[in-house]
């Protein structure tokens, strides 16, 4: 069984989810510290001067070493209409910008707490959307310990995988011997950049998927733009 981790981003891009798709189980690394100035909490959405980032605000204090399920969002401030009033500016001109935001609007219709309450569902709602049908735990309720490789291969182990899907930055720190030792397989995969009709030229690359599904809907990219390698 092939499994894929990553941290519950916010609306990911492709890649994220075409790794999803190429694993039989996909796990959402949210038993680890929060990354203050990474993917959990913002994305990038298309403006005619370039991406813009598009920011779920969070409570900064004591946010250092803050574990990410742990991570409150601050609704002091009017996040939800500012993100709704966006997409209607940004994208009310795509093509399927109407059949999907009634759609989306509604998960701004909830009043969570905890930063993974909003970001979870919209991932299940893009993988949805999508026809992506593997399946997903959240880390934090597998009960395993340990930091980056050891924790990576210890998630493999308790969901039974055989296999573990890496992304292509995992070369630079994953330990593959730990893997080897335990007799679990190791897969890179890779998502390269890909042009498609998207508003505001010049194209831009790593937006989140809501770029593509407003303007592309959910037409299957993969059919021409898989890789995957083996490291062996």
């Amino acid at each position: 069984m092939i499994v894929a981790i990553h941290q519950p981003n916010l609306f990911p891009w492709l890649g994220f989810f075409d790794k999803m798709r190429q694993a039989d189980l996909f796990v959402l690394l949210d038993c680890v510290p929060f990354i203050r100035r990474g993917y959990q909490h913002r994305v990038h959405l298309k403006t005619p001067n370039g991406p813009r980032w598009l920011t779920v605000p969070v409570i900064k204090r004591n946010l250092f070493g803050q574990i990410t399920k742990d991570v409150t969002i601050n609704h002091d401030e009017h996040w939800q209409h500012d993100h709704r009033r966006s997409f209607e500016i940004l994208y009310r001109r795509a093509t399927f910008f109407d059949e999907y935001m009634a759609q989306l609007g509604k998960l701004y219709e909830r009043h969570d707490d905890r930063l993974v309450e909003f970001t979870i569902p919209g991932i299940m709602w893009l993988r949805e959307r999508l026809s992506i049908d593997t399946e997903i735990v959240r880390a934090s309720r597998l009960n395993v310990t340990g930091v980056r490789s050891e924790l990576l291969l210890a998630l493999v182990q308790a969901v039974g995988g055989t296999v573990y899907l890496s992304g292509p930055s995992g070369r630079q720190y994953l330990e593959t011997d730990l893997f080897d030792a335990a007799g679990i397989g190791v897969l890179w995969h890779k998502l390269s950049p890909f042009e498609y009709d998207q508003l505001y030229p010049p194209f831009a690359s790593g937006l989140s998927t809501l770029d593509y599904l407003f303007n592309v809907g959910a037409a299957p990219w993969w059919q021409e733009k898989e890789e995957r390698v083996n490291s062996r």
